[in-house]
């Protein structure tokens, strides 16, 4: 019944704003504010996200509800991985993210030389708002060879700007995992790239790692 009159409810809740700008009762500054609760309204009533696909499935775009700034989600397949094209050392597999959602991830079997790398635009992003970038990853059960740390790094326009270590062996295996790389933030009209790191370098056999992508969110 609710989905059936959701039309008119959209033109209601437009109304309802327009009305209220005529009369002086929203204020110009909180305009923004008010329209970006309306998105969310709607798009709650429909059953809808802001949930956008691009470049083939590659990446994920979203507004995220507390800031109302983009987030995205570079999958594995728009990430430079280390041997990701030889079969003896990776596979891809389909994961259902969601309920009707499939996306793939890249799973190691043995390697080596570990290097999972990315690349954005920072254009794509607002000046002035903090970013994190973090690594999705899972360790499945029987992982091996994590017993030195992996090495994140994040660089800026070409400037390192953070490095970090973390240890995997003792995280918890069958779960994804946020790894946080770093932050950066743009500056009025600044152009250029951004890119992150996670290495794994040190010559022996790691195995069990499952590689979802790279998220770039508004740092809470």
């Amino acid at each position: 019944m609710l989905l059936k009159a959701l039309p008119g409810l959209n033109e209601a809740l437009e109304s309802f704003l327009l009305l209220y700008c005529a009369l002086g009762l929203v204020a110009a500054a909180a305009i923004p504010l008010f329209w970006f609760y309306v998105f969310r309204i709607k798009s709650w009533l429909s059953g809808k996200t802001s949930e956008v696909f691009l470049e083939h499935r590659r990446k994920k775009k979203w507004v995220d509800e507390r800031s109302g700034h983009d987030c995205f989600l570079l999958y594995a397949r728009s990430l430079l991985i280390s041997w990701i094209n030889d079969p003896r050392y990776w596979t891809w597999k389909c994961f259902k993210e969601t309920s009707d959602e499939n996306i793939e991830v890249a799973k190691l079997i043995s390697v080596l030389w570990l290097e999972i790398k990315g690349t954005v635009s920072i254009t794509e992003f607002p000046p002035g708002i903090e970013y994190e970038v973090l690594y999705a990853v899972k360790l499945r059960k029987g992982a091996e060879g994590w017993e030195f740390p992996v090495r994140l790094s994040l660089h800026l326009l070409g400037a390192e700007v953070r490095r970090r270590q973390v240890t995997l062996l003792e995280k918890t295996r069958g779960e994804w995992l946020e790894l946080s790389v770093g932050t950066f933030t743009r500056r009025d009209e600044e152009t250029g790239q951004v890119s992150f790191a996670f290495c794994q370098l040190d010559g022996h056999w790691k195995s069990g790692l499952v590689v979802k992508g790279a998220i770039l969110r508004p740092k809470d």
